[in-house]
């Protein structure tokens, strides 16, 4: 089967959301890592029979009613006149099938590549391997290392060249690195590099800030890289749980977006600020501050206004106006592109569409609609790749809370010990903290069952 002939296979996914399991609980049920299990609904990869047999086991429906009825009757027929040629269950490396190369894989092998002499140059010829290997065995590094290592380049230099008191670089030729790496930075932030992120990222605020503050020709260009990487700080501070800091990198990316005079960047960090209100359960500043952002709207990119609009829904949605939550959430669904990573705004902002079914799962909550709240989250699962660990660990804690309200114990059990482990594996205060809320409301609920009591000992 190739990837052109794939048809998401509907009918396991509709069975896995009538049984409200996530994919990580159906997979455990099954026995089968989470990636796989992503790959049948997908379509790009079929079970052996006797992994079907568990399959069926485990929902308690037949092959047909999985959907399975077909493409297994022409497994059989190749397979017994020896032409097998059905992509099924292969062995995985880290979580990633040994012999299917994603679009995605092809990317970061690409980058990778482009970089490799420049890796050897600084590193002293180590080897640099490819994704999803750990590289313990042949001496080299991970590929999170790799991004590591060239985003520390041009702050690298800067440290050389204050030490020495000679100009290694002119400020346009560390721009141009600033503007080749930070989309790098944003990718390690996505794949939990919070840690090396944390450290290199300083040296960055100091020198675009110290350059966008200065009048000269490249001052528009320092201005918008300094907003830019002011957003990110603010994502990293977020996930401390340091609100102050977060509002500060806030301010300055709303500030550094004037000097830049980009509207898009103005209102993507008044939107931040308004989700650091959503954190703290403000709930008239929050409103107050999609509000302000609304004003840029009209001069913003489709994808920033989606997002503002969703976010304006969510906030209706708090203050218990239901008509302007559907409304505005409407408005989000029809200004958000059908490809988000060609929005202007997108390299700075990572929003997408898994963005938006989780204002919408959140207004669900809201209003006391959990069942469609979960078939929101369960579209963020379908959407959102397995090693986005930011990403993973805020739907985790969003389905933990859709479980408790739709009243699901074992589930909702299931769903907050993962998010809890999640959130300390990745260092996310933000996350462990929801999760301990949710985790007090399961003990008003719940706090006789001894599945309830045995979550303590994770907090």
């Amino acid at each position: 089967m190739t990837k052109n002939e794939a048809m998401p296979n509907q009918h396991l996914e509709a069975a896995r959301l009538k049984k409200r399991w996530s994919v990580e609980m159906a997979s455990k049920k099954v026995g089968v890592s989470v990636n796989t299990f992503n790959r049948w609904e997908r379509g790009l990869q079929l079970p052996h029979l006797n992994t079907l047999d568990r399959l069926c086991k485990a929902f308690a429906m037949s092959t047909e009613e999985l959907g399975f009825t077909t493409v297994i009757s022409a497994r059989r027929r190749k397979k017994a006149s020896g032409q097998e040629s059905i992509t099924t269950d292969r062995p995985e490396i880290d979580g990633h099938p040994s012999a299917m190369t994603t679009a995605q894989d092809v990317v970061a092998s690409t980058t990778l590549s482009s970089f490799h002499s420049l890796a050897y140059v600084a590193t002293d010829a180590i080897p640099v391997v490819q994704s999803g290997v750990s590289g313990e065995e042949g001496g080299g590094m991970t590929r999170r290392q790799a991004i590591s290592l060239l985003i520390r380049i041009p702050t690298s230099l800067l440290a050389f060249t204050q030490k020495t008191q000679e100009q290694l670089l002119y400020a346009d030729e560390i721009l141009l690195f600033s503007s080749v790496n930070l989309p790098l930075c944003w990718r390690l932030y996505y794949e939990g590099g919070f840690i090396e992120l944390n450290t290199v990222l300083p040296g960055y605020v100091q020198f675009l800030s110290s350059l966008a503050q200065l009048p000269s020709r490249h001052q528009m260009w320092a201005a918008n890289l300094s907003s830019q990487v002011h957003q990110l700080s603010y994502l990293l501070a977020l996930q401390r749980q340091d609100f102050g800091t977060a509002l500060y990198h806030t301010q300055e990316a709303i500030r550094y977006g004037k000097i830049a005079q980009d509207t898009n960047l103005q209102a993507a960090s008044i939107a931040r600020r308004a989700y650091i209100y959503f954190c703290l359960q403000r709930r008239q500043q929050k409103l107050f501050t999609y509000q302000e952002a609304l004003r840029y709207c009209t001069t913003s990119s489709p994808l920033l206004k989606g997002y503002i609009y969703a976010g304006l829904a969510e906030a209706y949605a708090t203050s218990g106006d239901s008509g302007r939550a559907y409304e505005f959430l409407k408005l989000a669904h029809e200004q958000y592109p059908d490809r988000p990573e060609e929005d202007p705004a997108y390299a700075y902002t990572h929003f997408r569409w898994p963005t938006f079914y989780n204002f919408a799962g959140q207004i669900y909550l809201h209003v006391d609609q959990p069942k469609q709240a979960w078939e929101a989250f369960a579209t963020v699962e379908r959407l959102v790749p397995p090693d986005e660990e930011p990403h993973r660990l805020e739907l985790t804690v969003y389905q933990a809370a859709t479980a408790l309200a739709l009243e699901e114990q074992e589930q909702s059990c299931a769903l907050l010990e993962k998010a809890v482990r999640d959130a300390r594996a990745l260092g996310s205060n933000l996350r462990y903290n929801e999760a301990m809320v949710i985790f007090e409301r399961m003990q008003e609920k719940w706090g006789r069952e001894s599945h309830v009591k045995a979550l303590a000992n994770l907090f």
